[in-house]
């Protein structure tokens, strides 16, 4: 795949969870805060939890069936240890260190025979500090 494609992929990934996450009560705060080691998708306030929330977005487009490959499988232990650097980083940055946050993932899978893409939300993903 070339990697326009692969970015043409991702963004609309993150288009598709900001939008599944406006539906469920959270807030879009920014969008792809990014520092020279690292980004993270999206930065949302959930309106139930009262919680900042750090989301990583991975998105598989499979025109096929054929990949065997989970979104889930793309957030490796190296993907996490920078995202940690750059939760911090925003959490600094913008004086919220006293305030509750967690990290969340959506992984996404979009299927060509399929209208709508397989969203799954796991929340609350534990990150070691």
């Amino acid at each position: 795949m070339r990697k326009d494609n692969h970015l043409i992929i991702g963004k609309n990934g993150e288009d598709l969870a900001s939008e599944y996450l406006a539906k469920n009560h959270y807030r879009i705060l920014k969008r792809n805060y990014r520092q020279k080691w690292g980004e993270i998708d999206i930065v949302a306030f959930d309106s139930r939890t009262k919680e900042i929330v750090f989301v990583e977005v991975k998105t598989i487009f499979n025109s096929n069936n054929s990949l065997n490959v989970l979104p889930e499988e793309e957030l490796t232990e190296f993907k996490l240890n920078k995202l940690k650097k750059v939760i911090l980083s925003f959490l600094s940055q913008y004086h919220l260190d006293n305030r509750k946050w967690r990290f969340d993932f959506i992984a996404l899978e979009i299927k060509s025979q399929n209208k709508v893409p397989e969203i799954r939300h796991y929340q609350s993903v534990y990150l070691e500090f």
